[in-house]
């Protein structure tokens, strides 16, 4: 019996202690599910924070790189304008320089021209003036000054008075001969009625007009000379 009773101790006393350690054991499990549990539940947590700050990071990323290539846009587009705007500023000063370069030669070619012209009328007005002297006498040739001085009159007559508007009163009567008193006097009072004014000239000779004379009046100039109308009759052959 003592036997019996000493057996349903010990099961009795390994039921309670199996059950002691059953208790201990759950509530150690259930401790550690429940601490796992938070550090899944913490862990989950800190990886949305994480996850929301990569996004965070990728769309700042993005945003910056948006940004730069907008940049990065803006200057090639800049640099292409500039390099736009240099290559017309080169191609406006290459034609302006050659715009001056072809002015220029236009110029000198005139220049040329105008020389070659002056050279041309002046040794045709020589070999006129050298064959009139050879071909008239002395005698001729004082005709044909007092001829040319009597047509200028005649003209100075004959000219519309709005022509021979002066602002001075002062001037110069240039003969390849000297002329008469009588000539001079109606000269200057033809001159003078045409023009309203008392009008005085100095009388000098140059024998290079050949014959005839040349009235200088301010910017009025009359040139009745030989060699005035061989120079006319020169310039319409060149036409």
């Amino acid at each position: 019996m003592f036997i019996i009773q000493l057996i349903i101790i010990q099961v009795m006393t390994f039921l309670a202690l199996v059950f002691f350690l059953r208790k201990i054991m759950y509530s150690a499990s259930f401790t550690e599910t429940r601490r796992l549990q938070q550090l899944n539940q913490e862990n989950a947590k800190r990886a949305q924070e994480l996850s929301a700050k990569m996004e965070e990071a990728e769309k700042q990323y993005r945003d910056k790189l948006e940004a730069a290539e907008r940049e990065a846009n803006k200057l090639k587009a800049q640099a292409q304008e500039e390099n736009e705007k240099l290559k017309l500023e080169a191609l406006s000063k290459a034609r302006q320089e050659g715009e001056r370069i072809v002015k220029q030669a236009l110029n000198t070619k005139e220049k040329i021209k105008e020389e070659l012209e002056a050279q041309l009328e002046q040794k045709c007005v020589d070999q006129s003036l050298v064959l009139i002297e050879k071909v008239l006498s002395s005698k001729n040739m004082l005709f044909l000054h007092t001829a040319l001085v009597k047509d200028v009159l005649e003209e100075i007559e004959n000219i519309d008075a709005s022509k021979l508007a002066v602002n001075t009163d002062k001037g110069e009567l240039i003969a390849a001969n000297e002329i008469t008193r009588a000539d001079k006097e109606a000269l200057v009072l033809s001159i003078s009625k045409k023009t309203g004014r008392n009008i005085s000239l100095e009388e000098l000779v140059d024998k290079s007009l050949i014959a005839g004379i040349t009235i200088k009046l301010g910017s009025l100039i009359i040139d009745a000379s030989l060699s005035g109308k061989l120079k006319e009759v020169c310039e319409e052959l060149k036409k």
